[in-house]
Formats: C-alpha cells, structure tokens, sequence
C-alpha cells in the first residue's frame, strides 16, 4: 500500500501545473481529502520557493474519482516582502474539484508570542491503533467504516480510549487523538513538512461534531461530507514523528457540523490550528419492503 511519500508526490503537467501521482482512495473510492490539502500546499510551495505558509483555507467542491489523476492549476496573486498569496484549482475532466488559497508570510523576530498548553494524554507507545481496534471488531463495524479504516496506512491513528475511537456515544463535543504520519517527512523537506501537516489535519477532524449524536459513530446511521477546511501553520519545519490532535465542536445544527482543532508536538507545542466544517446528515431509514406471498 502507498505511504505518505507517495501519497503527496506530485508531477510537473505544464506551466505551474501539478499532478497528483498515486491514488488516495477513501472509502468511496473518491479521493481522500487529506491528498487536497496536503498536494495544494505542496503545489503552492513549489511555485513560492523559499517561501513558508502560514495559513491554506480550502473548499472541498465535487468528489473526484481517486483512480484518475488530479491537476492542481497554480496562480500567483502576490509576491510582496513579508506576505506572499497563491490560488490553487485542483482540476479533473475539466471540473474544479477542490480550491484553496495559500498564503506565506516570513516570520518575524521580537514579536508577541503565547501559546496553548496540551491537555494531559497518555503516550502514544501505551496505546493500540486505531486499525487494530477497528480489525478486532470489524464483524460489529459499518463495512464501510471498516475498508475506510483498514486501508489508510500513511495515518496511524491512536485514542486514548478505544472505545471512543470506535465511535461511542459522547457526552460532549470533543476529541482527542495521537497522529503518527507514515513516514513522517525527511529532516530539511519544508514542503514535506507543511504538506504533510495539512494531510494530517484531515484525520477525525470531524469527529467533534459528530460523536454525540448517534448510539454508535460508526454505526452507518450518520454519514458526513467535508465541506471546507483551512489549516493555520504556527511552527517552523521540525521533526514530526508523532502529533496529538485536540478537536472540539462548538456548534452542529441544520445539517452542518462546525469543527476546531490544534495540534501539538511531543513536546507539547503547538505545531497547527484547524477548522472544519461538514455536511452531518441522518440517513434515512430503509422503507419497509412488502410481503411477499
């Protein structure tokens, strides 16, 4: 199966043209969203060298087949001292699928800094996976839950609470996880790294909204599309072997979920800001088939 090297890998098609080289499937064999955010960034990066990003805010547009390829159009829209802006369509059979808007800024130094602090978690090497616990139950799971799952391997996945990863009932509106990206991104790779951080940011990011609103998350009874998604980027490239991934959801209502999140390192600083916004629908119930006599 194709890791994250693979997954964000991208090939020159033309004048500050991109495109996507191996397939990212989710469950729907439609492409995952992860692979928009992250080959954006790294297509946007290509065309801004020396350039960092510190916020891509995207809008997931049309689904598109995972089996074929996806152009990512670059545009340049400014190129100043401190700031710089890039609009990225990513484009199959002539449809605009996803858009983003990419903008760098260099860091400046003597400035005001804080930052958050990460709640307690217990370590990433004390937990089982996600896809472990998912293979365990899988005869209990929706089988789309479960190919979804078991077929993502560039995340590794850990909750604290397996359980909770498995989808039960929440009593409030959050989430939280440890991200493990495979492989993480080779030391002095900016655009691997950004990239890689944007792919990330896609994982149960929408989880929060969600997880109190049906006996069991994963059950089928609720399904939810990302709508759109944008990524702050608070910290310079680093060593990204594991992430833990804070979300809450402050509002969900009228068929829309609203989700936030922050990453932090191992170290406990923060690395991201995330939100989310999705489509969270009820399914309906199946019709009652007639009798047959």
């Amino acid at each position: 199966m194709p890791d994250l090297n693979a997954l964000l890998d991208l090939a020159p098609c033309g004048d500050n043209v991109w495109r996507s080289v191996t397939p990212d499937a989710n469950a729907g064999g439609e492409v995952f969203g992860g692979q928009y955010l992250g080959l954006s960034v790294s297509a946007a990066m290509r065309s801004a060298p020396g350039r960092s990003p510190h916020v891509m805010s995207g809008f997931f547009l049309r689904g598109a087949r995972a089996s074929e390829p996806v152009d990512y159009h670059i545009e340049a829209t400014r190129d100043g001292r401190a700031f710089a802006h890039r609009r990225v369509t990513a484009v199959q059979d002539g449809q605009e699928v996803f858009r983003a808007e990419v903008s760098f800024h260099e860091p400046e130094a003597d400035q005001p800094a804080h930052e958050a602090t990460p709640p307690v978690a217990p370590a990433i090497d004390n937990l089982v996976s996600h896809r472990q616990c998912v293979l365990d139950r899988a005869d209990e799971l929706d089988p789309l839950v479960v190919r979804r799952v078991v077929n993502r391997f560039a995340i590794e996945t850990y909750f604290p609470d397996p359980v909770e990863g498995l989808g039960k009932c929440g009593s409030k509106p959050e989430t939280l996880a440890w991200l493990r990206p495979v492989p993480p991104p080779a030391p002095g790779d900016a655009i691997a790294y950004f990239a890689t951080i944007a792919y990330l940011t896609d994982a149960c990011a929408n989880f929060a909204s969600r997880i109190m609103h049906a006996p069991q998350l994963h059950d089928g009874e609720l399904s939810s599309v990302s709508l759109n998604h944008a990524v702050w980027f608070h910290a310079p490239p680093q060593e990204i072997d594991r992430i833990l991934y804070v979300l809450d959801s402050p509002f969900a209502g009228g068929g829309l979920g609203f989700n936030r999140g922050t990453m932090f390192d191992a170290h406990g600083r923060v690395l991201a800001s995330i939100t989310q916004e999705a489509l969270i629908r009820r399914r309906s119930p199946a019709k009652e088939q007639p009798s047959q006599t």
